[in-house]
């Protein structure tokens, strides 16, 4: 599992020898709650690092562009789309794709397990 995290994120360092890195001030990606680090931003894409504590919700939130998520923990999620929501175990390593989401759909996730929830989020800018 963790060839699949290196592998992205060398893929995402060839993407910024070869794009520009150029600010994309229409694409930010923020979550009310709590708090990301980005690790890498060009034209192309925003990479950040979440960390979920035990209880914790990023809060109400849209996405402006699709993103690529990579688990870098084990534990429990739950995610609401107004007032359906979905839990869900993840696991280390685990990838998956959140599409674009509209701040109308009231979306936001939570961490619903026992141990924090550490994430990179691959935004991709539109």
């Amino acid at each position: 599992m963790m060839r699949i995290v290196l592998l992205v994120l060398c893929g995402l360092g060839l993407w910024s020898v070869f794009g520009s890195a150029q600010e994309d001030t229409e694409h930010q990606q923020y979550y009310p709650n709590i708090p990301t680090e980005v690790i890498f931003e060009n034209d192309r894409v925003l990479v950040q690092r979440v960390v979920i504590q035990r209880g914790e919700w990023e809060g109400i939130h849209a996405h402006s562009g699709d993103q690529l998520f990579i688990n870098l923990s084990d534990g429990e999620t739950s995610i609401r789309y107004g007032d359906e929501e979905t839990t869900s175990s993840v696991d280390f390593g685990d990838v998956g794709w959140q599409r674009a989401v509209d701040l109308s759909e009231r979306h936001e996730s939570g961490n619903t397990g026992d141990t924090p929830l550490d994430f990179l989020w691959v935004n991709f800018k539109q």
